[in-house]
């Protein structure tokens, strides 16, 4: 076997023990996450039974599997919620898969710059199904979505994956697996037009004459720079949400 044979093998290796199903062993749990943090992946931090959900990335692994160091989390009243919280959950994807796990907060750490100290997980958890947080727009800030010459809705609320949009049309019209090849998503903090592929979900009729149907629809082949730019709105309309929570 040459030097290339092994190395090819080594990386299948590797790869097995880094996304396999649920991690379990020490070694597979570290190289993971060694690997998301070469990778500087994004991850979704939920803190007790909060329905918010904060963002970081994870920064360091401790040399003796005894701790996982994040950066701090945003928006900022997260790591206020950190210290005396029970339970954080992690969420993150890396090569298309999702995976969670459990932990509780150790320390935030002060330098240059701060970040904060968590438990090892015992146990990383490989989800099936990605998740997405979402929020809704405001009323004077509303978003549409254009599917079609005649088809320009209202968005109920939008996340990285999909969209919902309110309409009169049934399930005739938006039947669930009808892909949109061009759909067209005005957002109010850019100043251009994302297009996407998008697929019919799911379809909830409204429960009187006057209220509109509800339909989900899941983007596909979506640009990185695209779900950046839905990302970041995602993030600044949650900020806004807690900051009036706050009021």
């Amino acid at each position: 076997m040459g030097v290339f044979d092994f190395l090819k093998k080594d990386a299948e290796s590797n790869s097995g023990i880094i996304f396999s199903d649920d991690l379990v062993m020490a070694t597979q749990i570290r190289k993971n996450l060694e690997y998301v943090c070469q990778k500087n992946t994004q991850i979704t931090v939920a803190i007790d039974e909060r329905l918010i959900t904060f963002r970081s990335i994870f920064l360091e692994v401790g040399a003796k599997n005894d701790f996982v160091v994040i950066d701090v989390l945003i928006p900022e009243q997260g790591n206020h919620f950190m210290k005396p919280s029970s339970k954080i959950k992690i969420d993150y994807t890396i090569e298309g898969i999702m995976y969670s796990f459990e932990s509780k907060y150790i320390e935030t750490i002060s330098g240059r710059f701060s970040s904060i100290k968590i438990e090892f997980p015992s146990v990383i958890m490989k989800i099936q199904r990605r998740r997405h947080f979402r929020v809704s727009p405001p009323i004077d800030k509303p978003i549409t979505v254009k599917l079609t010459d005649s088809i320009n809705e209202k968005v109920a609320d939008i996340s990285e994956g999909g969209v919902a949009i309110y309409t009169r049309l049934t399930e005739k019209e938006l039947t669930v697996g009808k892909v949109f090849e061009k759909a067209m998503l005005s957002l109010p903090t850019v100043n251009q037009n994302i297009m996407a592929k998008t697929v019919v979900r799911s379809l909830i009729k409204g429960f009187r004459a006057d209220i509109k149907n509800k339909c989900g629809m899941e983007f596909m082949d979506m640009r990185m720079h695209d779900k950046d730019l839905i990302a970041s709105y995602v993030l600044t309309r949650q900020r806004e949400i807690i900051q009036k929570q706050n009021i």
